[in-house]
């Protein structure tokens, strides 16, 4: 399960990208899970699953933060390795649903979500999530997260990596009656000192990935990480007990907005 700190980071997007070509191509799996309306990703699947000529601009209309440069090159090379793998083609599937809003219930829905296609597949999953969404704990969210429902469910074969940043810009979108949905690039405040994000930004190597194994030395540590929601409503960290949370971390210490399709 890839994590993300932000629903607007051109490199958390980028970087995930790789990740997803290379489990696809090297690792067997065939479903990628995006925590949007299913509906919409839908047309998405339609898109990759296709090889007649097909519009992604007018199938990505409606993905809102997700309607980016960086999103469509990830749809163009599905529908490719389709293309080339009519065997062993890759579909996606969208695990938020109309009337999942409700806080306290919308996580163990769209994990019911996830589950479906596991037991109807039984690929290998890969899905795509806010950072909140994949913890194992409820430091972070004060509920539980997919994260708990899926470790839960799947044990040791549930992986989640974070993704986390120090410094740069991210886009952020806004609604309202008048204009609809609307975008604004903002720049990520200062954090605590004593946070991880602060943390991990001293480290000699500006990008790094660390796998949080057994006796690892932030096993009990709880502090905060970046963490911007797509409204930029505060607060912009959050706490967490990091080595419960998560498997592993991807830092990219200076990241910018994601490319979104005017």
């Amino acid at each position: 399960m890839l994590g993300e700190a932000s629903h607007g980071t051109k490199e958390f997007f980028l970087e995930k990208n790789e990740i997803i070509k290379y489990l696809i191509s090297n690792d067997g799996y065939t479903q990628i899970g995006f925590e949007h309306m299913d509906t919409e990703i839908q047309k998405i699947n339609d898109y990759i699953s296709s090889d007649r000529s097909q519009d992604l601009p007018k199938a990505m209309e409606n993905l809102m933060a997700y309607k980016t440069q960086e999103f469509a090159e990830l749809f163009q090379w599905l529908r490719s390795y389709n293309i080339k793998n009519p065997n062993h083609k890759v579909a996606v599937f969208g695990f938020h649903k109309e009337g999942f809003y409700d806080p306290f219930t919308r996580d163990q829905l769209m994990c019911e979500e996830v589950v479906k296609v596991k037991d109807a597949t039984n690929a290998k999953i890969i899905l795509w999530a806010h950072n909140i969404h994949t913890v194992r704990n409820k430091t972070m969210p004060e509920i539980s997260a997919m994260g708990d429902y899926l470790s839960q469910t799947y044990t040791d074969k549930f992986f989640n990596i974070a993704f986390a940043t120090y410094e740069g810009d991210v886009h952020t979108m806004n609604w309202s009656n008048e204009n609809g949905y609307t975008f604004d690039i903002k720049t990520l405040p200062p954090v605590d000192k004593d946070s991880f994000t602060s943390i991990f930004n001293q480290v000699k190597h500006p990008n790094f990935y660390v796998h949080f194994s057994k006796g690892n030395p932030f096993v009990s540590q709880t502090r905060k990480i970046t963490n911007i929601m797509v409204n930029w409503k505060a607060p912009f960290a959050l706490p967490t007990t990091i080595a419960e949370d998560f498997n592993a971390l991807i830092f990219i210490r200076k990241t910018s907005a994601s490319d979104v399709i005017k």
